[in-house]
């Protein structure tokens, strides 16, 4: 280790002068892979995975290395997955990702088999899809008319 003026005096060094200091990002409008997986509360496979899908937006900073994602979009996609996971859907943001609803959390919510859901709706169960299925159920059962219109409501308005 090689020593400086600093350290012969006993002064503390704060930081390791060896290594030039780099230009911070500003760490209110970007965040590297890592954190917005953090952020969102997921597992960075899954980010990476919706981000090679296109589903979500991502940049590449020149002369640095990895991903940045924005936080005002990761914000938005994380308060449309809050009022999902306040109605009970499992794994929120993969909902928001992929705009589908899992069919397990409906089946239970209806109470009908997983082959009748598919007998009713075939191909993959979009929002608009179980939006029909709530809607035809949710008569006199006020529960299932509050999901239906949150649903409803975050579709309307192009959040999911």
């Amino acid at each position: 280790m090689g020593y400086c003026a600093a350290e012969a005096e006993g002064r503390h060094i704060p930081y390791d002068w060896r290594r030039p200091t780099m230009a911070r990002r500003p760490s209110n409008e970007l965040l590297n892979e890592r954190e917005a997986a953090a952020f969102l509360e997921v597992p960075v496979v899954a980010l990476s995975t919706w981000r090679k899908k296109g589903l979500v937006p991502a940049k590449r900073m020149e002369k640095r290395r990895g991903i940045y994602y924005e936080r005002a979009t990761l914000q938005q996609i994380k308060q449309v997955a809050q009022r999902l996971a306040r109605l009970g859907i499992p794994s929120p943001v993969s909902v928001v990702m992929y705009k589908r609803i899992p069919v397990r959390w409906l089946t239970q919510l209806l109470g009908v088999s997983r082959q009748r859901i598919y007998q009713l709706v075939p191909g993959p169960l979009t929002v608009e899809n179980a939006l029909t299925l709530l809607e035809r159920r949710a008569k006199g059962n006020p529960e299932l008319t509050r999901i239906y219109r949150t649903l409803r409501e975050l579709h309307q308005s192009g959040q999911l």
